[in-house]
């Protein structure tokens, strides 16, 4: 490498050349993006309990709209309209806490004994396991334990402290919960009055929209992919909402049929939890078991629950969800178990739910620009890749 001409009372200076240069900036610049992508993830991991609110009711715009726009077509006003469906989403969601308050209060009534019995169940389980421990340690006689003499000697001996500590605890976890309501009700209330304004400037907010971009084909794609995001995100969450009020049916007169306490709100937990891909099933049969052990006596009862809990959801997963879900709808199972992971660390069980409509509609939104068109590729879980639209 050439050196530059000697300066006074200095060393020979090396010169630089482009290629070094270039790829001096080149790390500069991965380092810059890297620092913006860990500031970015902070910020929206503080920020969720403002953005949680803000991408649900962007959500719900989108499936709204289609409704709304033939509501409008007949000539009601907007306003009127977007309050009507707000109204309407309130009233669903009142029906839904009027109809699991019975239950919930049942369980809040007999919440003393219950523990107690919890207390009781757990002593009893713990004594049996000790009982094969020590059984399997004696080789001159098989040994089977018998979980009902473990009860029995667990109800002989448990003392009321260990009860009042169960209380206790109890207790101060629904004080923290309590004291938490009042954020998640001031966030559901920012949800629905967000959502009023959209609706109620929907034709604003699209028309400003298309008149952000400035050619003809790029304001065709615009409000293209407006439109497709309506289609495919409202088409997503109706089928879905209404397999997982099936399935949720079902699992309802599962338990019911084989004797669980308040099977309605088995059947809410179904529904709610189908939303989760794959996690919420996994979830919904480890808590249904684990109530099952605690309710009944005999291992028979606690693996037909199981048993019948499983085979709902594998029967809604395997078979029903395939047929009845567009194949455009169709995402890659590893980029939605990987995004629902990712929001369940960002903003707990409310990501898990927001997680796969937000990736339906960022494929939506990828699938509009031909660089983006791999990346588009990647989410989606079909075989022959869509070509990238036209410039």
């Amino acid at each position: 490498m050439p050196l530059s001409p000697n300066r006074p009372g200095k060393g020979p200076v090396r010169a630089i050349s482009p290629a070094s240069a270039a790829a001096s900036t080149q790390r500069i610049s991965v380092m810059v993006t890297g620092i913006f992508c860990i500031l970015l993830l902070g910020a929206v991991h503080y920020a969720g309990s403002l953005l949680l609110p803000v991408f649900t009711a962007v959500l719900l715009f989108f499936v709204f709209m289609p409704l709304q726009r033939r509501l409008l077509a007949v000539g009601l006003p907007a306003t009127p309209v977007a309050a009507a469906l707000v109204l309407g989403l309130m009233a669903g969601i009142a029906a839904v806490f009027v109809l699991l308050s019975g239950p919930v209060m049942q369980l809040a009534d007999n919440l003393p004994d219950i523990l107690r019995d919890i207390s009781t169940r757990l002593q009893s389980l713990q004594a049996a396991v000790m009982n094969v421990l020590v059984g399997l340690g004696e080789s001159d006689r098989g040994f089977v334990p018998d979980l009902r003499q473990s009860t029995n000697r667990a109800l002989a001996s448990a003392e009321d402290s260990s009860s009042a500590d169960v209380m206790l605890s109890t207790a101060s976890g629904a004080l923290t919960y309590l004291a938490e309501a009042p954020a998640k009700v001031g966030q559901v209330v920012f949800m629905l009055i967000l959502l009023f304004f959209l609706l109620s400037s929907s034709e604003l907010i699209y028309l400003k929209i298309v008149q952000s971009v400035s050619t003809f084909s790029d304001k065709r794609v615009a409000i293209n992919t407006l439109y497709k995001i309506e289609r495919d995100l409202g088409g997503y969450l109706g089928t879905v909402t209404l397999i997982n009020a099936g399935l949720g049916v079902c699992v309802g007169a599962a338990m019911w049929g084989l004797g669980m306490p308040v099977p309605l709100l088995f059947a809410a937990l179904a529904f709610t939890l189908n939303f989760i891909p794959y996690l919420g099933a996994v979830a919904g049969v480890v808590l249904t078991s684990m109530i099952a052990i605690l309710w009944f006596d005999d291992l028979q009862s606690v693996l037909m629950v199981t048993l019948a809990y499983f085979t709902l959801t594998t029967l809604e997963g395997q078979l029903i969800t395939p047929h009845l879900l567009a194949r455009r709808l169709a995402m890659n199972r590893v980029i939605v178990f990987m995004s629902v992971a990712f929001w369940a660390w960002m903003w707990s069980f409310m990501g898990m739910l927001i997680a796969v409509p937000m990736l339906v509609m960022m494929r939506v939104i990828l699938e509009q620009f031909p660089g983006a068109a791999k990346v588009a590729n990647l989410l989606s879980d079909d075989t022959h890749p869509r070509p990238a639209p036209p410039d």
